[in-house]
């Protein structure tokens, strides 16, 4: 098992069970296609019931990022990450969380910021299915009209029963402009060029993938936060923009019982 924090940053060329947010019209996938993601999943100790709450990305062998909103009214203690299973509640490898680091500007009403920090107690060993994503360099820019992929475990509808098998779906960006006027008369979020917002029409995230990533050749570039409506078309979907805080995350990213952070970089990452 790995106990040096695999931390990289990438230099490139070019949202039930959880608070909110699951991956409608997608794709099922193997975790050996997506060794990144990680389940956040939560024991209900009165019915002792377990469910996959949240999801995250893996940055490090102790550090993943997910959303703020992901840890609204948790108890800490009941939460543990699955890593390294298509299963969101079987299989793999399961660590137990140290801390959590929300971003000090987060708001949860309107919800911007929304990005937190989780270290682990143990570091995760990496492996062919329990793997890293790039962090982006700051002001990474992505073309309105780019595809960009998700995964996530979920409900494809806000009643539906809750799936466990990982899914993909692919979005398009669209412009901060466009995606203001689609939430000018929601007072739920505020849009702003910290953010991404990406939709397909049929497609996109629901009840229980709050803090699902979006990766474009293997970097990190967003972390879903806001949905509306997921089975509609109308509104799409609202990401924090990664670059936006990659700063941030090195300089609140340490190991735990750990020597330094030993963070390195990447090689190019082409588009």
């Amino acid at each position: 098992m790995a106990s040096v924090a695999y931390l990289f940053l990438a230099i490139l060329a070019v949202a039930s069970a959880a608070p909110e947010s699951r991956v409608v019209g997608g794709d099922p996938v193997t975790i050996e296609e997506f060794p990144y993601v990680i389940a956040f999943t939560y024991l209900y100790p009165g019915p002792g019931i377990t469910v996959q709450r949240s999801v995250g990305a893996l940055v490090s062998s102790w550090h993943a990022v997910t959303s703020s909103f992901s840890f609204t009214g948790a108890i800490l203690t009941n939460m543990q990450v699955r890593a390294g299973s298509t299963n969101s509640l079987s299989g793999g490898t399961v660590v137990n969380i140290e801390d959590v680091i929300k971003h000090p500007d987060y708001t949860q009403t309107p919800r911007s910021n929304d990005i937190a920090v989780v270290r682990f107690k143990t570091p995760l060993g990496i492996s062919n299915v329990i793997n890293v994503l790039f962090l982006p360099p700051q002001n990474f820019q992505i073309s309105d009209g780019q595809s960009v992929k998700i995964v996530s475990w979920g409900f494809e509808s806000e009643q539906g029963p809750q799936l466990q098998t990982l899914k993909t779906v692919f979005l398009n960006k669209i412009s901060t402009a466009e995606c203001q006027a689609a939430f000018a008369g929601v007072d739920d979020v505020a849009i702003s060029d910290k953010n991404i917002c990406a939709k397909a029409a049929g497609k996109g995230m629901c009840t229980g993938d709050s803090g699902a990533p979006m990766a474009i050749s293997n970097v990190h570039v967003g972390l879903l936060s806001f949905f509306k409506d997921c089975l509609t078309d109308e509104f799409p979907d609202a990401f924090v923009r990664t670059d936006r805080f990659t700063n941030w995350i090195l300089e609140v990213a340490t190991p735990g019982k750990a020597r330094g952070a030993n963070i390195r970089n990447a090689p190019v990452v082409a588009m």
